[in-house]
């Protein structure tokens, strides 16, 4: 009988293996062999602790997911620069904490197709953008450009991440000066200037 902390520290690295292979092959390129062999386990063991591949994108996922919605929720209207700059920030530190491997997988389309089955929802990115747009423009021509801007801001932070993890390969967590550099870049590509 398999006693419960090492059930739970057995789960832990499943966890950890499929986030590090869903981040490297994609979740598509992942099969629940590949992360049984990484682990030198059998699938059957695997599959004991979770019952299919989206129960472990889930699991992997749900935390991330519920974490954005939370700083969403607390930032509430976004109308002035300096609540932008902080509703950016916590966006960032929220990928810091939960890793940055989590921000890539949610730029997978095979990982989109399986968002609404898992968290009633998949608009997050949608949400995010329209949450950093604030109140849309009057104007039709300069909502759709600032619809936009909005997009290609939350586009940046998992090509920001990629990149950063070329430079960074097995770092699991954001050092300070690239996640000065994401608010940065996120924040240019939002704001016009004035």
């Amino acid at each position: 009988m398999v006693r419960t902390a090492e059930a739970g520290s057995t789960r832990e690295r499943i966890l950890q293996v499929a986030l590090d292979l869903f981040g490297r092959q994609g979740y598509e390129g992942t099969s629940i062999r590949d992360i049984a062999d990484r682990m030198g386990m059998t699938k059957a063991a695997v599959y004991y602790h979770f019952p299919s591949k989206e129960n472990l994108l889930a699991d992997i996922l749900t935390p991330a997911m519920t974490r954005v919605a939370q700083v969403l929720a607390t930032a509430g209207p976004v109308s002035t620069s300096e609540q932008r700059r902080a509703l950016v920030t916590a966006l960032v530190d929220v990928i810091g904490d939960v890793g940055p491997q989590v921000a890539v997988m949610l730029s997978d389309p095979a990982v989109g197709t399986h968002l609404r089955t898992l968290t009633g929802d998949s608009s997050l990115p949608q949400k995010v953008g329209e949450t950093l747009l604030g109140t849309p423009p009057k104007d039709p021509r300069a909502a759709a450009a600032a619809r936009i801007r909005a997009a290609c801001a939350v586009g940046c932070l998992p090509a920001g991440i990629g990149a950063w993890r070329r430079d960074n390969p097995g770092a699991t967590t954001l050092d300070g000066d690239a996640k000065a550099v994401l608010v940065q870049t996120v924040l240019a590509v939002i704001e016009l200037p004035a």
